[in-house]
């Protein structure tokens, strides 16, 4: 992709975030969810998202000491 096609194409994306945005913030007012609550989901999946990105970057990466270091869930057992 050339950086014309960036140039031109990066506003639709920045206009598609702020419609999901606001369809996202629509949802959770009208499923009467709190600002407290919308924070805490938030921050819970920020935190899980991170995790994810970090243990795929590792893994891309062949190192395996990060990958043991972030698991993504309780181990079985």
């Amino acid at each position: 992709m050339t950086v014309a096609a960036v140039v031109l194409v990066s506003p639709v994306l920045v206009f598609l975030m702020f419609v999901a945005a606001e369809v996202l913030i629509d949802g959770l007012m009208e499923a009467g969810v709190t600002a407290v609550s919308a924070v805490a989901i938030g921050a819970v999946g920020c935190v899980l998202f991170r995790r994810i990105l970090r243990a795929e970057l590792a893994r891309q990466s062949g190192s395996t000491e990060l990958c043991e270091a972030l698991p993504i869930a309780a181990p079985p057992g």
